[in-house]
């Protein structure tokens, strides 16, 4: 982790003012995934009830928060269904209890969330299953209008669960459109996709690998393709670098990531893999995910390394290292299993196992941060562990790491300001007042203050005064102010969706005192 001191502060709309001398601290991803394919984390009992659903995502929301995390990664789609009002795909059965049921009184769950997410100062990333539309046919409650019902020549059956075909043309501009659909309408900061792509492979009572029934789409869309493992990664390359280009186009600030298997290849199969022993995501999910960094088609890619650090096969430390070789200038984010201490796997008896995962991925230059899977270990706290990460990891909050690649710098405030016989009210103009932001206009504001008359003093951490999302600032009331016969100078910066600081606004003089002045 690159060790280059930034200011204390989470996210967007911060409010909170900040002890001058705030600790220097670092930028960090600090997510945690929220799963919601069979109620893993969220909801945690299925309910038409809106003030259940609400109470229950804000009871989680406080705990994350108070572990030390920043961002949610929040499963809003788990199969061809969705936590949110659609008018292509039905309310999810995990949500409500049956498909296709909304809420009573009716509420916008993701709407909800992500309001309630942002006010935590904390980032809000859309999790989708972009292929998986049935998780298990034999029990799975769907809609007559479900997708799979209504097309369903755009899918295949494997191993008990229906997955949408990616090498249909018409099923990934589809899954785009669904995409493109929720970055429009709601304020989400991230579009995120796990390790789920072609299915996981599934072995008969021989132990032989059962094929993917997809014949006659490769006989039809196969192109100039004659190995049909190389036509099915060109599918997910495909359909990536879509996704990519389409949220861009939409909303350039939200972030497109990726949390792949741990193993891109190993070295066995590749002499470019890890030293690990474990399955390979390009050859059995078709996921080639070098390719998608190095063609700038995510901006973050977060793998799931859910090995402990002395594993025999895959030892943490050299699974980390990998990825951070293979960033190709992208943010890498590391998955951690910290569900193996909640079911005491072999080998996660360490209290402090995750902590220690954590100051080993600050080794690397090119890893930004980590995402805990699953939320639940939070809530349940095995070994102590949330105190053992905050008292030694997360201890102090962090900003979101910097994407160079989609950066642009905010306009400077212009300040001013307004005396009155009780106080001094500094302003500066908002350069838009939408709820949701272009990428360019300030989100939040950080105000510096110093002793004197120094209109040429440059904002440092040093003389930080506060954070603030509103346009003004009231100043201490006359008769009361501790700086009394004294000049003190202040200058305002504002921040983007990118977290980029612009440069300082014009400065404000104030001399306190019983004849105070503005300069």
């Amino acid at each position: 982790m690159k060790n280059i001191f930034l200011f204390f502060v989470l996210f967007l709309n911060v409010t909170t003012s900040i002890a001058q001398n705030f600790p220097d601290t670092i930028r960090e991803f600090r997510g945690v995934w929220v799963a919601t394919t069979k109620r893993i984390d969220y909801p945690n009992v299925a309910t038409t009830d809106a003030n259940t659903l609400k109470n229950n995502y804000e009871s989680l929301l406080s705990k994350y928060k108070n572990a030390g995390y920043n961002a949610v990664i929040f499963q809003v789609r788990p199969a061809a269904d969705a936590f949110y009002k659609s008018e292509y795909e039905p309310w999810s059965e995990w949500l409500t209890g049956k498909q296709g049921r909304a809420p009573v009184p009716y509420f916008d769950p993701l709407e909800f969330m992500v309001a309630k997410t942002h006010a935590a100062k904390m980032e809000f990333h859309a999790w989708f299953n972009p292929f998986r539309a049935v998780a298990t046919i034999k029990y799975a409650d769907v809609c007559a209008n479900h997708i799979s019902n209504t097309k369903p020549e755009w899918f295949f059956t494997y191993g008990g669960s229906k997955y949408f075909d990616p090498g249909i043309p018409e099923v990934r501009d589809y899954l785009v459109k669904i995409i493109v659909d929720v970055v429009t309408r709601y304020d989400i900061d991230g579009v995120h996709f796990d390790d789920y792509f072609y299915p996981y492979p599934v072995v008969d009572e021989k132990r032989k690998i059962v094929e993917i029934d997809d014949n006659l789409t490769f006989k039809k869309y196969k192109g100039n393709f004659t190995d049909k493992a190389d036509w099915r990664r060109n599918n997910v390359n495909i359909f990536i670098e879509q996704c990519y280009k389409a949220v861009k186009k939409v909303k350039p600030w939200v972030k497109f990531g990726v949390g792949p298997a741990g193993v891109w290849r190993n070295q066995r199969e590749d002499p470019d893999g890890s030293p690990t022993n474990s399955l390979s995501g390009y050859d059995y999910l078709y996921a080639d995910v070098v390719t998608w960094l190095k063609n700038g088609w995510v901006d973050y890619v977060a793998p799931q390394i859910y090995w402990n650090i002395n594993h025999v096969y895959n030892q943490f430390e050299k699974c980390v290292d990998w990825w951070d070789r293979h960033a190709f200038g992208r943010n890498v984010y590391i998955g951690l299993g910290a569900y193996n201490q909640e079911n005491v796997t072999p080998g996660w008896t360490d209290p402090n196992e995750i902590p220690n995962q954590i100051m080993i991925t600050r080794k690397f230059p090119n890893v930004e941060g980590v995402i805990v899977y699953r939320s639940t270990t939070i809530t349940k706290n095995p070994m102590n562990m949330v105190t053992n990460v905050k008292n030694r990891c997360f201890s102090h909050n962090a900003m979101m790491p910097r994407m160079p690649w989609l950066e642009n710098r905010p306009d400077a405030p212009e300040a001013g300001l307004v005396k009155s016989n009780k106080h001094y009210l500094v302003y500066w103009e908002k350069d838009n007042g939408k709820a949701i932001q272009p990428a360019g206009s300030a989100v939040f504001y950080s105000i510096y203050r110093v002793k004197g008359k120094k209109p040429d003093f440059k904002p440092s951490p040093r003389n930080f005064l506060k954070f603030t999302d509103s346009c003004d600032l009231q100043l201490f009331t006359k008769g009361k102010s501790l700086f009394r016969k004294q000049y003190y100078t202040y200058k305002i910066t504002s921040f983007n969706r990118y977290h980029v600081e612009s440069e300082p606004s014009n400065a404000i003089i104030i001399k306190y005192g019983r004849k105070d002045r503005v300069e």
